[in-house]
């Protein structure tokens, strides 16, 4: 039974039986969130006595997330069920190293209850193992996953019409969008070079002061999907994430599907996923000037030679591949553990 994130209810398996439990509200429900978290907790008690899984597979993050996960591992182990606990925040560390001395007693217990601990790349695992009191041999990596044939069709912005960069995301301080403000600043008098924002947030209004105030040639796309999100890939060549915290960075795997130079920042597990000169280039966040300077300095040739790769690159990342490790993880603990 998966305790999931909503992306993860695609998961297909063709040899386990699968069951997702849901423990969010509705979007836009309002609910007393202390009756709403009672009923889940009573009702995932129920789930197991009903359905009596081999695994309870838990997805959680950092903060509030995380407390809410705490109560379903130690329910799961009052049960005596096996408890995968999946962790996909890039804050996870930050968060247990900010909290007080009880909280992160209790961190580390709930890590220790878990059976099992999936992070999402070697970075991230290394991390883990020298902050919690967890042995090695329970850690495992598993990085995030995308649906490469969203972009299987999509084809970049050819370098000789120039170079338009695209970010997509949250609208938020830590995504890095004043820096993108700032590198468009900076790159204003290039002709040939523009700016695509994709997605919503509170710093919506400041880009649209930025835009009109600096005279930018940046276009805000709003909050897109499926088809139209795919044509906005079209129109680029470059992809841009700037940020200051990321557990993986899943845009930056849609940058590469789609054929983009990956321009984002060496923090969290991107390192694992974007080699300079490879996928693209990795700068320290708020290096305004280096993500200034590549972009300028980029050629023709060497766009190409990266497009191709990373066509090729971000297969290894479909969900497709997720599906078929997610079983052996599963065979594995189950052969270990029985």
């Amino acid at each position: 039974m998966s305790v999931f994130l909503s992306n993860l209810q695609k998961f297909k398996s063709s040899r386990y039986e699968l069951s997702f439990f849901n423990i969010f509200p509705k979007k836009n429900r309002k609910v007393n969130k202390i009756f709403f978290n009672i009923f889940v907790l009573l009702k995932f008690l129920w789930t197991l006595q009903k359905e009596k899984p081999e695994i309870i597979h838990i997805h959680t993050a950092a903060y509030r997330a995380f407390t809410k996960s705490m109560f379903f591992v130690k329910l799961a182990k009052w049960r005596k069920k096996k408890v995968i606990l999946h962790i996909h925040s890039g804050m996870f560390v930050e968060f247990y190293k900010t909290s007080n001395q009880k909280r992160q007693n209790m961190i580390n217990l709930t890590l220790q209850q878990s059976d099992q601990i999936i992070c999402l790349s070697q970075i991230w695992k290394e991390l883990f193992v020298n902050t919690f009191s967890v042995e090695e041999d329970r850690y495992t990596v598993l990085p995030n996953a995308i649906f490469i044939k969203e972009f299987s069709h999509v084809e970049p912005l050819p370098p000789e019409k120039g170079k338009t960069i695209l970010f997509v995301g949250k609208l938020i301080k830590i995504k890095g969008i004043l820096d993108i403000i700032e590198v468009a600043k900076r790159l204003k008098s290039h002709a040939g070079i523009k700016f695509l924002i994709m997605g919503d947030g509170p710093l919506k209004h400041v880009l649209e002061e930025a835009i009109d105030s600096h005279n930018l040639n940046m276009e805000l796309l709003g909050t897109l999907s499926g088809l139209q999100k795919a044509e906005q890939f079209e129109r680029a060549n470059l992809f841009i994430l700037p940020s200051y915290f990321e557990a993986l960075g899943l845009s930056n795997l849609e940058g590469m599907a789609a054929g983009h130079v990956v321009l984002s920042t060496n923090v969290g597990a991107i390192p694992d996923i974007i080699e300079n000169d490879q996928e693209g280039y990795l700068f320290e966040p708020g290096d305004v000037e280096a993500f200034s300077d590549k972009i300028v300095e980029l050629d023709q040739e060497t766009m190409q030679r990266i497009a191709k790769h990373n066509k090729k690159q971000a297969r290894h990342y479909d969900f497709g591949q997720l599906n078929e490790k997610l079983e052996s993880i599963y065979d594995d603990f189950l052969k270990n553990n029985n």
